[in-house]
């Protein structure tokens, strides 16, 4: 029987994160009309960013430990879950169509990220020069981002800034910290309850790591996600995945490498990164031709999501399948 703290936990972070994603949505958009950015932008920096902040403490405190399968497979796992979950969710209470100013664009840098990984992954350990160029790369983004956006707005180019009643600063910076501070806190419950409930029944560290701790970290998105959808901000919505991802390879990804040379597990190898880019070319099938994320369609993708963990669970080899399949 699972001990009662666990189950607290759990039901505690769940009410802290749904709340604190609210006010992470609000106070990114009001942030985003001040500084002349679209929301766009706003949900990649800001709420990609503070709702990444688990992925990269705990890809810290595994590292710091001596557990780099822990810390991988949150990354990895958490990507994946992005993409096949957290996209899915808010969809499922409202479509939308994906087609805001510079989405390709940032699209199109996540994916190349991706492959970078994988490719690095597949025949290098990773290690401190990789991360220290993962974060170098993440900080150009960054900033071109900002640059970009700002000088279509001064342009006069519709970047999807809104006309509603800007909220003042004190409101919007308390906004910010609530969700950002709340975030974490209540996915650090959630996974908090969740792993201790695993342990108890000796589930490995790599399962643990790809499939209750990544989507626990995922939460801040996932809440941040239905947040946007009851606000209908699609924009938020499709930035929060997008800039979570980026900042899950080049932030959390850089830190684990910093504690290198680490040589991934056979599971990543084999599996867990041809899921995740197969992740990552799905989302592209919605945002290259600007398509409409309906009902059905996430309902795929949580289907998907769940024919991936059977998968994990039972050991699958997409990499030896396709290897028999070339050699055959």
């Amino acid at each position: 029987m699972p001990d009662p703290g666990l189950l607290a936990a759990l039901i505690g972070g769940l009410v802290i994160l749904t709340l604190a994603g609210d006010f992470l949505v609000t106070g990114a958009v009001a942030a985003a009309r001040r500084m002349g950015v679209s929301p766009l932008v706003a949900g990649i920096l800001i709420v990609g960013f503070g709702t990444s902040a688990p992925e990269m403490v705990v890809a810290l405190d595994a590292s710091l430990q001596g557990d780099p399968g822990l810390a991988l497979g949150n990354v990895v796992g958490s990507n994946i879950a992005n993409i096949w979950l957290v996209l899915a969710a808010p969809a499922l209470l409202t479509p939308f169509v994906v087609k805001q100013f510079g989405l390709r664009r940032s699209y199109y840098f996540m994916l190349l990220a991706t492959i970078v990984w994988i490719a690095w992954a597949a025949h290098y350990p990773l290690t401190p020069a990789f991360g220290f160029a993962l974060l170098a790369a993440l900080v150009v983004y960054a900033v071109l981002m900002v640059w970009v956006t700002a000088r279509a707005a001064r342009k006069g180019i519709d970047v999807g800034l809104d006309d509603d009643e800007l909220p003042g600063k004190f409101k919007m910076f308390a906004s910010l910290v609530v969700g950002i501070v709340g975030l974490p806190l209540g996915a650090h419950l959630i996974v908090e309850g969740g792993v201790g409930i695993a342990r108890t029944y000796d589930v490995p560290e790599e399962i643990i790591g790809l499939t209750l701790l990544a989507v626990g970290t995922s939460l801040p998105e996932l809440g941040a996600g239905i947040a946007a959808a009851f606000r209908r901000r699609a924009d938020v919505i499709i930035g929060n995945v997008i800039g979570s991802n980026i900042f899950n390879l080049l932030g959390a990804g850089a830190v684990i490498a910093m504690f290198g040379p680490i040589t991934p597990a056979d599971t990543f190898i084999q599996y867990d990164h041809w899921a995740m880019l197969a992740a990552a070319v799905t989302l592209g099938l919605f945002v290259v031709p600007k398509g409409k994320i309906t009902r059905l369609a996430a309902l795929a993708l949580g289907l998907v999501y769940g024919i991936y963990l059977y998968g994990l669970v039972n050991g699958w080899n997409l990499a030896g399948e396709v290897e028999r399949l070339i050699g055959g």
